[in-house]
Formats: structure tokens, sequence, C-alpha cells
């Protein structure tokens, strides 16, 4: 499980991106990372002495030797003697005072990410780059290989993997460094923290913001000491008189944005902890209920919550945001945020913020990620369903007769396929992955006599302009009998275009006169479902093949079950020159062969990979604006079939 920047599970998955974009930037030099492993060894905290070398442990259980390094905020320590279990010198004495600080031992052989990355230019990051491994290498296709346009903002987006990780260790990104040359000749070198410290004594770099390193000079300005002391008076105050509740946290769904209304229409429920909140002069509102044209409410009223509760409870990065919601186990009551402001009372320092609450109102536009988080809300609240949902339940049945009054629906048109073969079987047959439906029909594409003709043809042209991308994805089931290639989608007519095609062992793609198997012994099952999505970016110079497989017991397992269902069984990119293009040759097709398809997509924009199990179980596309083709192998009564449209 990732929380924040911290992944406590191999395979756990990270994403650090910039917050702000390199400006006026040519090529990079070179990259490091700054990575934590906590370990029971690790439990408790240290507390430093400006210009002494000598550390103290509190609820320690350290196990250093000679030599040994340690990491506190993003800077590394090295043990120099050891005084007694608590006590231990550092040959670098720290310039700072601080207590409190939280440490971790370095990334090693057994606690470690793997990189890859991703870029792009321009004001927004928009659609970036296929990720590619992330090296030290200067190669055309490497990350510290590339050259930049100095005048556009330049996104870099690493994902990092946990790819070894002992068992009960957490590992955690600390920090991340470019050395990058710019367009007037300087070099920028500055490490880049996740989110806002939790120690400014701690942490040294540029907090994910684009600066340029220059010398020290004296700051009249500087009140980072008072700054300081407030905040932790601030802290102990709620630690001892805050008031106990439950707190859960929500993020907007970044697919459910409308740039029309701005506003998202889905959010997401990542997690919920146990924090202290104050509330101004312990006044809370009273017991009463007030009642009005949208049924029953109590009154609103404002809490303070402070920085260190917040982030101790959520890890650095995030902060309250509106629709977040509270319960309160003293008066056994749930509040949802309305807003939030900053409280800036001290030297314009950020110490609490100020939430006005009101009603909670449970809505189905949050999605619950944790089931635990669910069972929690669950538990704490109960709504109208549960109340009056069975007797509502038995008087609609009365009024409305559903089983008497029943209708049958019908397509008023197609719109998607412009021909399809008379003699086309389209299986009515359910494909499942778990509990989520893929798919409710199926081409069988083996199903009729002649095979020399088209079985389905789509109003889209096959067609691509150097400023376009592609994508493609389509879920298909083999019933081979021998080596021969079968085409899975058709684009594709003297040497222009694009087909893909399997043989069983490799996918083969026809892309203009230039042939790209990926994969050469993928040993493709007879009657198993498999789901292909295949990337052309012109924009990246890139295309790239993944194929995942479906479990065939998938439907049988439970609705609760974790174990995973859809298996990679091919990721592979390629790189390439010049951009691919071809004019309008024919429309997008499928064509007879011995696989059973359905839900053929074609987009206009390349899919990421950390998208793609999610578009892969989409029977309705949510982002269909950025479709050339869906097709979902629905039979169409108002469309008209030929056997040959010649």
């Amino acid at each position: 499980m990732v929380n924040n920047f911290t992944a406590d599970q191999i395979g756990d998955v990270i994403y650090a991106k910039l917050e702000n974009p390199y400006l006026n930037v040519q090529n990079v030099l070179s990259w490091t990372s700054v990575v934590g492993v906590s370990t029971p060894n690790t439990q408790g905290t240290l507390n430093f002495t400006a210009a002494s070398p000598t550390v103290t442990g509190t609820n320690t259980n350290l196990s250093l030797s000679l030599g040994d390094q340690f990491i506190v905020g993003n800077e590394y320590y090295t043990v120099d003697q050891i005084v007694d279990a608590n006590t231990f010198t550092v040959i670098e004495a720290p310039t700072f005072t601080a207590s409190g600080l939280t440490f971790y031992l370095p990334e090693d052989a057994n606690n470690l990410f793997t990189y890859q990355y991703r870029w792009s230019q321009g004001e927004e990051p928009g659609e970036m780059s296929q990720l590619l491994p992330l090296t030290t290498n200067n190669g055309p296709y490497d990350l510290l290989g590339l050259n930049f346009d100095p005048d556009q903002p330049l996104w870099i987006e690493l994902r990092l993997e946990v790819d070894r990780l002992s068992n009960v260790n957490r590992i955690t990104l600390l920090s991340l460094t470019y050395e990058l040359s710019t367009a007037a000749g300087t070099i920028i070198s500055c490490p880049e923290f996740c989110g806002e410290c939790v120690d400014p004594y701690a942490m040294t770099g540029c907090a994910n913001i684009i600066a340029e390193c220059t010398d020290e000079m004296w700051d009249p300005y500087a009140l980072t000491k008072p700054t300081s002391v407030y905040r932790q008076i601030t802290d102990v105050s709620t630690e001892m008189w805050g008031h106990p509740v439950k707190y859960f946290r929500v993020e907007p769904d970044n697919r459910s944005r409308d740039v029309i209304l701005k506003e998202y229409s889905l959010y997401n429920v990542k997690e919920s902890a146990e924090l202290k909140i104050m509330v101004p002069g312990n006044e809370f509102p009273t017991r009463e209920f007030n009642y009005d044209i949208f049924g029953m409410g109590f009154d609103e009223f404002e809490i303070h919550l402070t920085r260190t509760q917040f982030q101790n409870a959520f890890g650095i990065g995030p902060s309250p945001r509106s629709r977040d919601y509270l319960y309160f186990p003293r008066i056994n009551r749930m509040y949802e945020v309305n807003t939030v402001a900053y409280a800036d009372e001290f030297n314009l320092d950020l110490t609490y913020w100020k939430l006005m609450l009101r009603k909670y109102e449970e809505r189905t536009s949050n999605i619950h990620e944790d089931t635990q988080v669910e069972q929690e809300l669950a538990d704490l609240t109960v709504g109208q369903e549960e109340i009056f949902g069975e007797e509502r339940k038995e008087e609609f049945e009365k009024i409305t007769k559903p089983t008497q009054y029943k209708t049958v629906f019908a397509e008023v048109g197609d719109g998607v396929r412009a021909r399809l073969h008379k003699k086309l079987t389209i299986s009515d047959a359910e494909l499942r992955n778990q509990w989520t439906v893929v798919s409710k029909n199926n081409y069988d594409l083996d199903s009729t006599p002649d095979k020399s003709m088209e079985l389905v043809a789509y109003n889209k042209v096959s067609s691509l302009t150097e400023a376009e991308n592609l994508a493609v994805t389509i879920w298909f089931r083999p019933k081979l009998t021998d080596t021969t290639e079968q085409v899975i989608i058709d684009g594709y007519s003297n040497q222009n275009g694009l087909k893909i095609t399997t043989n069983g062992s490799s996918i083969k793609v026809y892309l203009n006169n230039g042939v790209h198997i990926f994969g050469s012994a993928l040993g493709l099952e007879n009657n198993v479902w498999y789901g292909l999505v295949y990337n052309l970016s012109n924009k990246y110079k890139q295309m790239s093949c993944n194929l995942y497989r479906l479990d065939p017991n998938s439907n049988r397992q439970a609705p609760s079950s974790t174990s995973k269902t859809l298996v990679s069984k091919m990721n592979q990119t390629k790189t390439f020159t010049n951009a691919r293009t071809w004019e309008p040759i024919k429309n997008w097709m499928l064509q007879p062969a011995k696989l059973d398809v359905t839900n053929i997509r074609i987009f206009g924009q390349t899919i990421g990979q950390d998208q793609h199990t999610n578009v892969l179980q989409q029977y309705v596309v949510r982002d269909s604006q950025l479709a050339h083709v869906i097709d979902n192998a629905i039979p169409s009564i108002q469309l008209r079939r030929y056997n040959q449209s010649r």
C-alpha cells in the first residue's frame, strides 16, 4: 500500500511529478534520488544539537555500528563512535538544533526502487511520452541523451516501483535532484523534496519549486526560529486539549474534470485517520435539528486543524479540501468540510487551517477505493435507504407494477459501423473480470463461410497525420489450429496504414512499408481472452504494445477476492526517427479470422501504462470524446446487413 511517498509492499508504485516545470532547459546532465528505509530499528526519534557530533535517541531501538549511515531529512550522516544504546557520535556535525527527528536507513540491495521516466513540454503537462527505463546512460532515448526546447517548459515524471523490500520494512522517496543545463549556459542542481517539509531544519532543497541555487547571504527577514516555536506551541496545545475526530480524506478524480463548469463530478475517498482538532472557544453547536424544504440538518460551525496533525495522519503533500468529512465521537455526528481557509496569524506562516463544517451528505459521486474505509463509514452513518428502503421498495412495486409493464428498447441508429456481414455471428455472452462486466457480446470472426470478405466496416477511415497520435485497444480470444497469421484489426492497404495480426507466438504490426514484431514466444492459449493495447505516438516517436491475459476462472472468484486476474503477458516499446503518417486509404475493418473479438476501440490519443487496466475494463468508455471507434459488438436493430458491399 502506498501512503503519499511511502510504500510497504513489493510492486507498489509511486509517481513523482513536478508541481512546476523547469524553464530554459536544454539537457538533463544527471539525476540522483535520496531514498530512506524504515525498519524496526528506526522507531523513535533522534535529537540534534548544532555543531555537536553527539546524537541521542528517544524511544529508539538502535542497532547502529561504526561507519553505518542513516538519513535525517534528505541528508546522510555517518556513525563515528557508539557511546551507549541510545547515544552515538557522527562524523558530520549537524548545523541545526532540533528534537523529535524521524530518521531512515539508506537504500540497499534488499530494499530498493526501480525507475522509469516520461516527459513533456508545454504550459501544462498534457499528454506525456511512454514510460522508459531511467538509467545513467546518455543514449538517444535515455533521459540524459535527450535535447529539449529551451523555449518550452519541461515536465519530468518518474515512476518508482518497489522491486525489493524486506519484511515489515517501508521505503520512502525523500528527494530528487536533477542537474540541468540551461540555454544561458548555467547549471541548475538543487534537491527537490516531495511536498512540504516536516521540519525546516531537516530538509534541504527546493521543495518542488524551480529555483537556481545561489550563495547564502544574510537575510534580515529570516524569522524561522520564532515561527517554529509558535508552531510547536500550537501543536502542544492541540495535543493536550484538542478533540479527537475520525477524518476521511477525499481527492477529485481527474478523469471527471469538467472544464466548462470548472468542477469535478467524482471524488475518490482515499484514506481515513484519527486526529485532533480545536474548536474556537469550545463552542460546539447545539444538538437541536433544523428542518427546511431540503430535509433535516444541523448548524454549521468552525474548527481549526493544524498542519502537523494533518501531516502526521496523511503524510506530506495532501491538504484539507472541500468534501472531506469528519466524525465527532463526542457528539456522535458526521460533518463534511464546506470551505477551507488559511490562518496566517504569525509571520504569514501556515500553522493551521480554518475549516467550516456542514452536515454530512452521502453522495454516489464519492468512490471508496479502500473497502475498509467504506465499511468504517457504513458503521458510523445510517441513511434514509436503510431506514425506509424496504418500505419504499414495496410501495414502488405496488404502484409501478414493473413485472407487468416491462418494455424492451432498441437503438435508433448505429453511427459506428457502416456495414455488417449478414452471416457474422454475434455471441451473447458476458466477459467478466471478477465483478466487473467488461463486455456483453462478441464477434465470432470465424463464423462466415466466405473468408475473403470483410465482416465489419466502420465509419472511421484509417488515416494519420504527423500531428496525430493513435491508440488501439481490443479484446480477442484465439481459436488457432496452426501458425497462420490472424488479423485482429485492419486499416492497411498497399503498404500504407496499420494492421495488427497474431500467429499465437507474437503480435505483428504492419505499419506502412515496415513490419514490427512484438514478443517472440507468447504462447497464446485457445479459448482464453487477451486484452491488447497498442500506442503510436508521433509526438515522442514511440510505439508500444502491451498484452494482458484474463484468467478464465476469474468469474468463479468471489467479489471480495484480491487475487490478480489480469496479468501482463507483454510490455514492449520501440522508437523510430520519423513520424508515421498515411493518407485516408480505407475504412477500419474486421476481417475473417480464427478469433473472437469485442470492445474494439480506436483513440486519437495514446494511453498511459497506468491506465491500461482501467481502459480495458470499461464497458462504457469514460473519455469517449477522444475515441474514433467504440464497438461493443452489440447487435443493432436499425443497422442494415449486407453480404458484400461491392
